[in-house]
């Protein structure tokens, strides 16, 4: 089963995410940017199909992984939507600078997270074309 990363220090945020996709895909959790960046380290890339990553987390943040993710070139093989609370458009045109592909803003409803999630796990196969 193909795996999403979804790398959030809110449980509630992980949870509707697994449960929008039970039995899609493989939900693996990370609680701050390390744990993100130990995931893409730890985990056979080609099967994780995404992320969705805030950028507001404890100890390392959103773009730290951004930035792993840069040093690496790994935005072809990951792609990666931004869930965030920050209504900072300086942080989100930051965010954009790195080749993510979309941004949800929290709260939203789980018909978002589907949409969100279909378009960043899809955008490899539309650019492919």
């Amino acid at each position: 089963m193909k795996s999403i990363i979804v790398a959030d220090d809110s449980n509630i945020i992980v949870n509707i995410v697994k449960k929008a996709f039970d039995g899609q895909y493989n939900i693996l959790s990370a609680q701050n940017g390390q744990e993100a960046i130990d995931l893409l380290k730890s985990n056979n890339l080609t099967e994780i199909v995404g992320m969705l990553l805030d950028l507001n987390m404890p100890e390392v943040d959103g773009f730290a992984v951004l930035e792993f993710m840069k040093q690496y070139n790994l935005f072809q093989r990951v792609p990666v939507s931004i869930i965030t609370g920050d209504d900072d458009m300086e942080n989100i045109d930051k965010a954009f600078e790195y080749g993510i592909i979309d941004v949800l803003k929290k709260p939203f409803a789980i018909d978002n997270v589907k949409k969100i999630v279909e378009k960043t796990i899809n955008i490899n196969s539309i650019s492919n074309v």
